[in-house]
């Protein structure tokens, strides 16, 4: 029997005359001791692993061209796309796992399995090998942020979890921006398949770190565990055939839409609207089922949802805002693709540094003015996305460093701040389910954070192609300015039909930052119906200790 690990605060003793204090002082916040050196090994190896598995989902992008070269294959969007889609459609089924089993064996598994994915991929010599192993990462990169999340909650009180959340959620988005710039290097000083030959030492040392720090459950705890035949009894076998169904059957379209197949084609609408009839026929059943996978009360505090979709929007918008000033260095300031990496460095940096600041200010401002978070950090956005609008080929350096601070400011302050806040609004015993419901439409939104722009990009070159000449219309309609959206192809231009193309760019990248305002707007918007939660803050220095030791025991 492993005993628990000395990183958990310890229960404060309370005076006798406690509950006779006026109100005032009982929303005070309880201290708590200094944490041990577990806890920070348990911090670090979070962060390492968090980095790696988002890192994994951009790090392709620059070695696309050379991966398809060598394997022969006109299929290489799918290099990307089995990934995303692994990684998003499991995270309830697994936070089921993680409440049932524990957090330890889930954390430790997906570990290994996103690992053995890894090794396929780059030992692939084939298009069906290499889909195989992005598979088997995408399933294990999608458990182990979910599963990092929850360590923390069961680790910390609420009211400390905004500051940790932060630093782990904001190094693992530090994995976005720093993908394509690392695999650029590898692809230019050695062989592609070191792109996931890399994850191989980061999980080995992520396992030692973890194996000894992570709990298992106490004897007392497998005791009254149910048994196997119990278990299965429990399980929701038809909502997780339903959501994991229609999550792909919405997902594959959004993926191949306007890149495969027309947004108008029967391949694109008629899974749509299975998907969507899917996901219908899910809240059904979950609202009948006995067990179910993601219980329905979850969906009936106005207050959750407004959180929920708030952190849709913020997920959506920080691929929407990465991917398309990748697209304005490259396209309109002319730098290669590894430049534009760097360039992204005033994001990265804000990014963290507000992750920061947002999970202080959370835990030291009272429970009814932390919707000041939300409201500073969407008008920022909404602010520099407006701001976004005026960036040309002349833009001084300077204007777009101070724009991506704001917007990546705003990012970072939700960062920190938005699964607390979903977290507070219901009891202990929920804990793992909403944290489980957070990630799956967080990592839903990463998908629609490259659709819905897009769709407006490509709409706009379509409706603008007669600034341009005649002869390279074909080129840039029907999503072809996306793809071309290099100095090489911008370069090979000269005097007047430059100048168009330049201009069609700017003015597709300034519809495109119309849109994104609009999403941060309705962010801002739907702040009104944000409530603290009813476990927003202790209501007594001993309540936290308290519902530490029930996290104790679901971990």
């Amino acid at each position: 029997m492993s005993e628990q690990p000395d990183f958990k605060p310890e229960p404060e003793s309370k005076p006798p005359d406690e509950e006779n204090q006026p109100s005032s002082t009982k929303d005070e916040k309880p201290t708590t001791p200094p944490l041990g050196w577990k806890y920070w090994v348990l911090f670090c190896t979070l962060c390492l692993s968090g980095f790696a598995v988002t890192m994994e989902g951009s790090i392709v992008v620059t070695a696309l061209p050379t991966i398809a070269r060598e394997l022969n294959t006109t299929k290489y969007v799918w290099v990307t796309n089995c990934y995303t889609l692994a990684s998003a459609i499991f995270q309830p089924l697994v936070g089921w796992l993680a409440e049932v089993l524990g957090r330890k064996p889930i954390m430790l598994g997906s570990i290994v399995v996103f690992a053995v994915g890894s090794a396929m991929a780059g030992a692939a010599n084939s298009l069906g090998l290499i889909l195989s192993g992005r598979l088997i990462q995408g399933i294990g990169g999608g458990a182990i942020p979910l599963m990092a999340e929850l360590i923390i909650s069961d680790q910390l009180p609420l009211q400390q979890r905004p500051q940790i959340l932060g630093m782990v959620m904001a190094t693992s988005c530090l994995g976005l921006v720093f993908g394509p710039i690392i695999g650029g290097v590898i692809t230019d000083h050695s062989t592609w398949r070191w792109i996931f030959y890399l994850n191989l030492p980061l999980a080995g040392a992520s396992l030692v770190c973890l194996f000894p720090v992570l709990t298992s459950r106490t004897a007392e705890q497998r005791v009254a565990a149910q048994s196997l035949r119990a278990t299965a009894k429990r399980f929701d076998w038809v909502g997780n055939f339903l959501l994991p169904a229609s999550s792909v059957a919405i997902l594959l379209p959004l993926t191949m839409g306007g890149t495969m197949y027309a947004w108008d084609s029967g391949r694109i609408i008629a899974p749509l609207v299975l998907g969507g009839c899917g996901l219908v026929a899910f809240a059904v059943y979950e609202h009948f089922c006995p067990c179910p996978l993601i219980p329905l009360r979850l969906l009936r505090n106005v207050s959750a949802i407004s959180l929920q979709i708030q952190s849709f929007i913020q997920s959506m918008l920080i691929m929407w805002v990465n991917y398309f000033l990748t697209v304005y260095f490259q396209a309109v300031l002319g730098v290669s693709p590894q430049q534009a990496g760097f360039d992204l460095m005033p994001t990265i940096v804000a990014m963290v540094v507000f992750s920061i600041v947002g999970g202080v200010a959370m835990s030291k401002l009272p429970r009814s003015w932390t919707v000041l978070i939300n409201l500073i950090a969407f008008a920022m956005m909404s602010v520099g996305l407006g701001c976004f609008t005026i960036l040309t080929a002349t833009s001084p350096t300077v204007v777009h460093v101070v724009l991506q601070i704001i917007v990546a400011g705003g990012n970072g302050l939700l960062l920190a701040t938005l699964l607390p806040m979903v977290q507070g609004q219901f009891d202990e015993e929920d804990m793992t389910a909403v944290t489980a419901l957070f990630n799956f439409l967080r990592s839903f939104a990463l998908v629609w954070g490259m659709t819905i722009p897009s769709i407006i990009f490509d709409q706009s070159v379509n409706k603008n192609l007669d600034m341009v000449p005649q002869n390279v219309r074909s080129s840039l309609g029907g999503g072809g300015a996306y793809i071309r959206a290099s100095n090489e192809f911008i370069q090979s231009f000269d005097g007047a039909p430059k100048s168009q193309i330049l201009g069609l760019y700017e003015l597709a990248l300034r519809d495109t930052w119309w849109g994104a305002m609009a999403f941060a707007l309705f962010g801002f918007a739907l702040i009104a119906l944000q409530r603290p939660g009813k476990n927003a803050a202790p209501a007594s220095p001993t309540e936290e200790p308290q519902q530490s030791e029930k996290r104790k025991d679901n971990h």
